[in-house]
């Protein structure tokens, strides 16, 4: 318990999966939470956390969007004071295809809007509110098992961006910690399971338990907690990593 005490989180892709049970274990940990997802199963899910005890407002919103990032900071500002973390855990996906002759750049786009400009959008409203305030922050972003290796995936858009993402992450590092003491690191889990996924695991659940070292998909929580830890005080000097929540995935990749 209280291991984010003080900490006020922005937690995009709160609507589910991984991003809802960072959320739940964040408030469980004793921070301040805004949960965002363009889904408005996120308001419902707020609701729960707060019947419980949790601190935490939502906002139903499209994170691809400078706007959203602009009132995002100002609400968040305005309901607890500060902003200390972001997750930036919303994520696009392509439609599933192998074959590099039928993927479009559109499908590239429009992944890379949600999953790129997002990132880009937070650093340029809140970063610059920590910059600004001297708040010895931490961004959290998530990369995956996909930008780390070929694993299988048909989802290409999805690949091309967590790449990105992992680079963007390593270069505010060299831009921004030495003058602002902010933290900068990356998640990269493979395959877990979620209900809204469940179409994804049925057509590749044998993939994914074959490839996988332990002898059991990860769940949310699995995940959840690895970034409880990253936006942790226990984490202070824990500053560019790519973190593999994958099983033992990666290990079988080197």
């Amino acid at each position: 318990m209280n291991r984010l005490q003080d900490k006020v989180a922005i937690i995009t892709g709160a609507g589910g999966g991984i991003c809802h049970e960072a959320a739940k274990l964040f408030c469980q940990e004793g921070a301040k939470v805004v949960m965002v997802d363009i889904d408005p199963v996120v308001e419902e899910f707020c609701g729960e956390i707060v019947k419980n005890g949790g601190q935490a407002i939502s906002f139903v919103a499209d994170v691809s969007q400078r706007d959203t990032w602009v009132m995002l900071q100002e609400k968040t500002v305005e309901a607890f004071g500060t902003i200390t973390t972001v997750v930036n855990g919303a994520a696009a996906f392509s439609p599933p295809t192998h074959d590099w002759a039928y993927i479009t750049s559109e499908m590239i786009h429009e992944v890379m809007r949600v999953n790129i400009d997002s990132m880009l959008y937070s650093y340029q409203t809140v970063l610059r509110y920590m910059m600004k305030n001297k708040i010895r922050g931490s961004f959290l972003n998530f990369s995956s098992s996909t930008g780390l290796a070929y694993n299988g995936s048909a989802v290409q858009g999805y690949p091309f961006s967590k790449v990105c993402v992992k680079l963007a992450t390593e270069n505010m590092v060299n831009q921004v910690s030495k003058k602002y003491a902010i933290r900068f690191n990356c998640l990269a889990p493979n395959y877990v399971w979620v209900p809204k996924q469940k179409e994804v695991f049925d057509m590749y659940e044998e993939h994914f338990i074959e490839s996988t070292p332990m002898p059991y998909i990860g769940h949310p929580e699995d995940a959840a907690w690895a970034i409880v830890y990253l936006c942790s005080d226990e984490a202070k000097y824990i500053n560019g990593v790519t973190l593999p929540v994958d099983g033992g995935w990666y290990v079988q990749k080197r």
